[in-house]
């Protein structure tokens, strides 16, 4: 009796890679389009209005018809690609999902509803919109680095847009806020004896993470490395002009963190370095105070204070613990912290800001966003998302970064997206060629 078996694979057949052969290619031109749009919209392109205004605002309006006219081109693409499908089920898009339909049930018990559901609807529209770019990259099958430089060109195409454009904002290309000259009561503030660059009417520190994302884009970008000199010399003046020290400090560790891992060839020691660094730096940042004496004469009131943050996060805390698990609705912390600071719009604390706005809940999803970052940064070791993240969780110490609807929350959601469609696609090579090899 003669005992035979065939083993036969299954085929498989993935939504993200449908046949090639029937697709319109969708260029990198056409992708720089629609980020530009996105990116276009975080810029104010209007007067600021009082920070209490509620309902519908000019700046809204342009703000969210430019995040759908970007949507539409994408889903164009997508189109023109085959099947407008893609992969809503990446754990990455369903934590931030779940977070955007928690911010939409705070509306019930927000300080200003309108306002808290349109902030919601934009942070899940943007997330949509970085799903679907990498889904057109990998149906596109984008070499290593085509993405990233794809974002830097797009913020660099809107910056060099703002510049020209300022000549007719402000009346000179690189205006800042120490010029008496100018009409600066149209950002809402004073001169300053600390002049800081000023594109159309972002706030400076915006405009440093403007300048700032698309720097640690080109550094893992597929460009040469004189394209990514001359660019990042650029970029590193208009940033130098911005004067944003949280953000300088954040770049600094990402740029080392990324020349660290291309030396350890993508080690996860090297990684465990540089997220321990970024977090010693972040505490650094909370916990200043109780830094050795002999470092303090090196340190303005001004840095010191963080420029007045620390009192500002007490008082944080304080309002937090009144409301601990519903908070004050999402997007609506000034209406509880401009009474007493003037200036804070927010809570200028990543996680203070959604404890504050969407209680413990949200603070909890928060939480396991950034550790499942942690562990795909491991898994995947993606460059970009190591840049990224690390930025954001410095700089998003002192400003909100995570879960809100701003330039770092975009980039950081295509990074992430990216890095888990990719070792997706890996794992399914892998087992294509196992079967094959069976067979």
């Amino acid at each position: 009796m003669q005992l035979s078996s065939e083993i036969k694979g299954y085929p498989l057949r993935s939504t993200l890679t449908p046949d090639f052969d029937r697709l319109l290619p969708v260029t990198s031109v056409q992708l720089v389009v629609a980020l530009a749009a996105i990116v276009l919209a975080f810029v104010p392109l209007v007067p600021p209005v009082e920070a209490l205004e509620g309902g519908m605002t000019t700046r809204g309006i342009i703000e969210f018809g430019l995040i759908l006219a970007a949507l539409a081109l994408l889903a164009i693409y997508l189109k023109l690609q085959g099947a407008f499908s893609f992969e809503v089920r990446t754990p990455g898009f369903l934590v931030i999902s779940l977070f955007v339909v928690w911010g939409m049930l705070s509306c019930l018990w927000s300080l200003n509803p309108t306002l808290t559901i349109a902030k919601a609807a934009e942070l899940w529209c943007l997330a949509l919109a970085a799903l679907m770019i990498v889904t057109i990259g990998r149906r596109s099958n984008f070499s290593e680095g085509r993405l990233e430089t794809i974002l830097a060109f797009s913020m660099i195409a809107v910056i060099c847009g703002l510049i020209v454009s300022n000549l007719y904002y402000w009346g000179k290309p690189l205006p800042n806020t120490g010029d008496e000259s100018l009409p600066l009561d149209l950002l809402g503030q004073d001169f300053s004896e600390r002049p800081r660059l000023i594109l159309a009417y972002q706030h400076a520190l915006a405009t440093a993470d403007l300048l700032a994302l698309p720097i640690i884009c080109l550094f893992v970008s597929d460009r040469s490395k004189l394209t990514k000199a001359v660019l990042s010399a650029g970029l590193l003046a208009l940033f130098w002009l911005a004067d944003a020290r949280g953000p300088a400090i954040a770049l600094i560790a990402a740029l080392a963190a990324l020349s660290l891992l291309k030396l350890r060839r993508n080690s996860v020691r090297a990684i465990a370095v540089m997220l321990t660094t970024s977090f010693v730096l972040a505490g650094v940042l909370l916990f200043h105070e109780r830094l050795p004496a002999a470092i303090r004469p090196f340190m303005t009131d001004d840095v010191y204070t963080l420029n007045s943050r620390t009192e500002l996060w007490s008082h944080t805390v304080t309002e937090v613990l009144a409301r601990p698990i519903l908070g004050t609705g999402y997007y609506a912390s000034r209406y509880v912290l401009i009474k007493d600071f003037s200036w804070a719009g927010h809570a200028h604390n990543s996680f203070l800001e959604i404890a504050l706005t969407t209680g413990l809940i949200g603070l909890l999803i928060l939480a396991g966003f950034v550790f499942f970052i942690c562990t795909e940064l491991f898994a995947t070791r993606s460059p970009l998302l190591v840049g990224v993240t690390l930025y954001c969780l410095i700089q998003g110490m002192l400003n909100p970064q995570f879960f809100s609807p701003c330039l770092a929350m975009f980039v950081l959601t295509i990074a992430l997206l990216d890095a888990g469609l990719r070792k997706s696609r890996a794992s399914d090579l892998t087992v294509k060629t196992i079967s094959n090899d069976v067979r």
